[in-house]
């Protein structure tokens, strides 16, 4: 089917390849998902090169395809290539393996980045099942979880540590003096993950001490410091630079009018939907990802606009959802882990405000809105109200400026008693 566009190399590949029917097939999978025509010349030139390696190899595609194998395809195509044709070519070769016999595949169907240890494989996963079953944690914090279990159980198999219960807190100790230069906030999530772990092994794995007392503590204070923010004139420049002349100006125009003026996580806004806005009743429903609690908010003016604009001029179609998504084919919702930063960092650059110094993802314009409420005189737990916390605590975190501002905005005795 698609022979025709191949160059007289891969013809010849294509002519030799006892898998033509299944590339054919995915092929035309992808010109159905409207990948473009460049792609599909990528994705088909590489199932190619793979088929032709296999075959020389004697193996069998797709039953005898693991990991490794891939690895060893991936080493000897390119052993020098970049990281980013790497993670195509990976992802190319598990649409060709994955796939069922009508051509459909799971699209993002990643490698696992380090093999699992066998200390993480055995001790793990009833810790990660205990935590979904018996205290609701979120996906996200769970994948968190395992990304540093992983880390702390690759540390201590270095150390020479086969099983659990062989663990000593020197070991546990050692691990927690090595932070890698994360900072100090990040690492005391770190610790308080690993903490938890060794409590649950030692209270229902049989070990036989708890060594959660050797996990020290990263000096850390919560309301030290002030967090960097946009003035108003620095956000008015952000907004105004951003080209809306075409369908990704609109979405990240959009994208950021939710972050500047509600606040909005970048899981919020990632996950908000079509039926999350109710234009009738002016207002935005939605369940916070962090929460899970349910948000209210007016729809203002500006931002409805915005929404609509993009909508109508911007959004591909799609039967997705989710208002803002991937404006490459086949047109899916921004993956879990993806903070929305690059939207966020473009805009930076274009305002000429990329060589500040802080964070500039879109937790700024959350922080930068805190801020300019404070100095307006609002209450502590009004902005709290706004931001979506369930607890004044987490405010303070977002309101850290002079000292005279907070107690000017200090709670009253009505609004704890509220």
């Amino acid at each position: 089917m698609f022979a025709k566009t191949l160059s007289e190399e891969y013809y010849g590949y294509y002519r030799r390849c006892q898998y033509r029917e299944r590339i054919d097939m995915l092929a035309a999978s992808l010109a159905n998902l409207r990948y473009s025509g460049d792609v599909i010349d990528q994705h088909v030139h590489e199932w190619l090169r793979f088929s032709g390696y296999c075959d020389n190899a004697g193996i069998d595609v797709p039953s005898s395809i693991y990991a490794q194998e891939i690895d060893d395809y991936v080493r000897w195509r390119l052993p020098r290539g970049s990281g980013s044709r790497h993670r195509f070519i990976r992802a190319s070769l598990r649409i060709l393996i994955e796939a069922d016999d009508r051509g459909t595949f799971e699209r993002r169907i990643h490698a696992q980045s380090r093999p699992t240890t066998t200390l993480f494989k055995m001790w793990v996963p009833p810790y990660v099942g205990f935590l979904k079953e018996h205290r609701g944690i979120s996906e996200k914090t769970l994948r968190m979880s395992c990304f540093i279990l992983r880390e702390f159980t690759e540390f201590i198999e270095h150390l020479g540590i086969r099983d659990l219960r062989s663990l000593k807190a020197v070991h546990v100790h050692n691990f927690c003096m090595n932070p890698n230069r994360r900072k100090p906030v990040t690492w005391v999530s770190y610790l308080g993950v690993v903490r938890r772990f060794l409590q649950y092994v030692f209270i229902r794995q049989g070990m036989e001490q708890d060594l959660s007392f050797a996990v020290g503590g990263a000096k850390y204070y919560r309301y030290a410091g002030l967090h960097d923010v946009l003035t108003e004139p620095e956000l008015d420049k952000l907004l105004v630079s951003i080209d809306r002349s075409h369908a990704i100006g609109r979405r990240d125009y959009a994208v950021l009018l939710l972050a500047a003026r509600y606040g909005m996580r970048p899981s919020d806004i990632r996950q908000i939907s079509l039926d999350d806005i109710h234009w009738r009743d002016g207002c935005i429903v939605f369940c916070q990802s962090k929460t899970g609690k349910q948000l209210s908010l007016p729809l203002l003016p500006e931002v409805s606009e915005a929404l609509i604009e993009y909508l109508r001029n911007g959004r591909p179609s799609t039967q997705v959802r989710n208002i803002f998504v991937r404006h490459k084919a086949p047109f899916e919702p921004f993956v879990p882990n993806d903070n929305l930063s690059r939207i966020m960092d473009k805009a930076l650059r274009s305002a000429g405000l990329d060589r500040r110094h802080g964070p500039r993802g879109l937790y700024l314009l959350r922080h930068s809105l805190a801020t300019s409420m404070l100095v307006a005189n609002v209450s502590i737990k009004i902005i709290g109200d706004i931001l979506g916390h369930t607890t004044t605590d987490s405010t303070f975190v977002y309101t850290k400026i002079d000292l005279p501002a907070l107690r000017s905005a200090s709670l009253s005795m009505a609004e704890v008693l509220r």
